[in-house]
């Protein structure tokens, strides 16, 4: 089954090993000629128990901090994005305008799900760092929540043997 993926969603926790795992998304959407959607999920700050964020005014300052971490962490993302365009790709590779970065707050299986079914993603491209079956039973982790709901293909990068081969000191390894 020769499947093209036109709408890749790459979605990262922005830790050591990571910016591996990206460039098999963008490997990826060279291949296929795909625009990659950049997702980066926040855990809730606040949890809305009814009570504490009734408030209007509580309400209103938690969104507007919310926009702003989100204004602030695209930003950011973006220019991860371009330097990493820079020192890694050949010129014309791949378009920066073929990449667009998503920031959501929420619980990361359930967003990563959403976001798929909202972008009408064909792949989800992520890292998993457990280290063993045996954690990845007892504790679950986030990559295998998402291959369990998830009705398109999953492309999943172990990390942690990656992490291994890094020297300590290298500032090359986050995205």
């Amino acid at each position: 089954m020769d499947k093209n993926f036109n709408r890749i969603l790459y979605s990262s926790d922005l830790n050591r090993g990571s910016r591996d795992v990206f460039k098999i998304a963008v490997k990826q959407a060279i291949q296929n000629k795909s625009t990659i959607y950049f997702l980066h999920v926040f855990e809730p700050f606040i949890r809305d128990d009814g009570e504490r964020s009734s408030q209007f005014r509580i309400k209103k300052a938690h969104k507007q901090h919310l926009d702003s971490v989100t204004k602030d962490m695209k930003a950011l993302l973006n220019k991860r994005i371009y330097d990493f365009m820079v020192e890694e790709l050949e010129e014309d590779s791949i378009d920066i305008e073929s990449i667009e970065v998503l920031v959501e707050f929420g619980e990361p299986s359930k967003t990563i799900i959403d976001m798929s079914k909202q972008y009408d993603i064909d792949l989800i491209v992520m890292g998993d760092r457990r280290v063993n079956a045996l954690t990845r039973v007892f504790l679950g982790s986030t990559a295998q929540k998402v291959i369990h709901k998830s009705k398109i293909p999953v492309l999943i990068v172990p990390i942690s043997n990656q992490l291994k081969n890094k020297k300590e000191g290298s500032s090359n390894g986050t995205y």
